[in-house]
C-alpha cells in the first residue's frame, strides 16, 4: 500500500436559508470520521457566499477508497445535493508545492 498522503475536496453551492443544516450535517460527519483522516476543514468561499469547499487529507488512497464507500461520504454527497447543488469532487495524491515569485530585473 502506498505511504503518502491523499487529498478529497467537495465543492457545491447551498443556499443561505440552509447553512445552518449543512453546517450541522458536515459537523456530524467530521465527528464520525475514521483514523485514517489527517486532516478536514469546511470553508465558505470568500468571492461566493454560497459556495462550500470541503477538504481531507488521508493517511493512503485506501483510506480514502473506505471513506468514498462509508454512510459518512454518502451523507456528505447528499447534504450537497439535499441541501444544494453539488459542483465538483477532485480526490488524488497530495503534492508538496513550493511557491516562488519571478521578478524581471532590467539590465
Amino acid at each position: 500500500m502506498d505511504s503518502y498522503p491523499y487529498f478529497l475536496k467537495v465543492s457545491g453551492s447551498i443556499s443561505t436559508g440552509k447553512h445552518r443544516e449543512f453546517q450541522q450535517t458536515i459537523q456530524f460527519i467530521f465527528n464520525h470520521l475514521p483514523p485514517g483522516c489527517l486532516t478536514h476543514n469546511l470553508a465558505l468561499d470568500v468571492f461566493n457566499t454560497n459556495l462550500y469547499h470541503l477538504y481531507c487529507t488521508w493517511q493512503s488512497e485506501g483510506s480514502l477508497a473506505a471513506f468514498k464507500n462509508s454512510y459518512e461520504y454518502q451523507l456528505l454527497k447528499g447534504s450537497f445535493q439535499t441541501l444544494g447543488d453539488h459542483h465538483a469532487t477532485t480526490s488524488g495524491p497530495l503534492a508538496d508545492l513550493q511557491l516562488f515569485e519571478v521578478q524581471q530585473n532590467d539590465p
